[in-house]
């Protein structure tokens, strides 16, 4: 079976989209309107995987949600979760534009819109940083693990000042080498770039969106009863 290849922009509008619109529509609509749309837009790109690991943790933490909710004591907690579940599709499609897409296809798809090339840089840098961010990580728990420092959560403040030194000084490398990679790929030059990833915006990204918005309208009418 084909999997969708699906024009990322398309991921990067729901994604800026979808969370403002828990102001406007209702909660529950919403919330269960995107766990549905993210699970079939993700079974359609063939991330069969990382949809059960959506599904397995949105119906986990709302359940424990609706445990909490006979507990005075834990109320807070389950609403802590309840605001946990309504960013589940979210992340999980964050996830997916993440792990599906490279820095060139990103870049070459931002540039397709005719946004400032400013914003274009920073949109592609924040969102690759994420895979690097997990890697830089993994490295500092094998370096204090070497030094006889364990990572634990029973003692958090701890551990994170182990952590968040070294990481802020990766960060300050790691900018500097971005920087870098991006000048010798000629970022900096004002002619319109070139790309191996041609990202056309197709049909089936237009219906994509077009669901989108129709499923949010629904959440308009459905507040209304």
């Amino acid at each position: 079976m084909k999997h969708l290849k699906i024009n990322p922009i398309v991921l990067i509008i729901i994604n800026i989209i979808a969370p403002s619109m828990y102001i406007f529509i209702s909660g529950r609509y919403l919330m269960f309107f995107l766990l549905s749309f993210s699970t079939v837009l993700m079974l359609l790109m063939g991330r069969y995987k990382g949809t059960l690991i959506m599904l397995s943790v949105f119906f986990a933490m709302l359940g424990i949600h609706y445990i909490t909710l006979y507990a005075e004591v834990f109320e807070s907690l389950g609403l802590f979760f309840i605001v946990l579940v309504q960013c589940v599709p979210c992340i999980a499609l964050a996830v997916t534009l993440v792990k599906n897409y490279n820095s060139a296809q990103l870049l070459s798809a931002l540039e397709s819109m005719r946004i400032p090339r400013v914003l274009v840089v920073a949109v592609t840098i924040t969102v690759k940083y994420i895979p690097t961010f997990k890697r830089e990580f993994g490295y500092i728990k094998e370096s204090m693990r070497l030094r006889g420092i364990e990572f634990t959560w029973k003692k958090p403040f701890r551990s994170f000042k182990y952590f968040i030194v070294p990481q802020l000084f990766r960060c300050s490398a790691l900018a500097e080498e971005v920087t870098a990679a991006g000048l010798v790929k000629g970022i900096n030059v004002p002619k319109k770039r070139t790309s191996f990833f041609e990202e056309r915006f197709h049909w089936y990204d237009g219906l994509i969106l077009c669901l989108f918005v129709t499923g949010l309208v629904g959440g308009f009418v459905w507040k209304q009863f």
